[in-house]
């Protein structure tokens, strides 16, 4: 078991990497492409409910947000009716940008998993699915579908 644990870890930091490598070619941070993609289909949303659906901390998501306002990725507005509220918008940088970062990520699965067969791929799926389920470890961006 010790060994699968290892694998499993391996893996997952190669796709990691060699998703965040991709990305970055965009000026994308990390976490930056959920966030995007879950504000393009929340456009208006609040930036309390990025932290409640993303299971981030709030700290970690004004970092993130201020360097994608400076990217100009989003805007942040005030509520008018609740000046303590502030509302997230997706910019046509941010759209782009989400869009393509997606493809990116499309395209370096395909070629990541293509040592495997169609079978094989989605026989992983499933046990990645059972695993993740029972675990109760999916993030809510990826049960909505959001950012697919």
């Amino acid at each position: 078991m010790e060994k699968l644990g290892k694998l499993f870890a391996d893996v997952a930091r190669c796709h990691s990497s060699g998703v965040h490598n991709e990305v970055c070619k965009l000026g994308v941070g990390r976490g930056m492409p959920p966030m995007l993609g879950y504000i393009r289909h929340h456009n208006g949303c609040k930036q309390s409910e990025l932290c409640k659906n993303g299971h981030i901390s709030a700290a970690t998501v004004t970092v993130m947000l201020q360097s994608m306002e400076k990217n100009g990725f989003i805007t942040r507005c005030t509520d008018k009716d609740d000046q303590r509220c502030v509302r997230l918008y997706i910019t046509p940088k941010g759209e782009e940008t989400e869009r393509l970062s997606r493809d990116m990520v499309e395209s370096f699965d395909r070629e990541f998993f293509s040592c495997l067969t169609e079978e094989e791929q989605a026989s992983l799926g499933e046990i990645l699915t059972q695993l993740s389920e029972h675990h109760s470890c999916r993030r809510d961006f990826d049960k909505k579908g959001e950012n697919a």
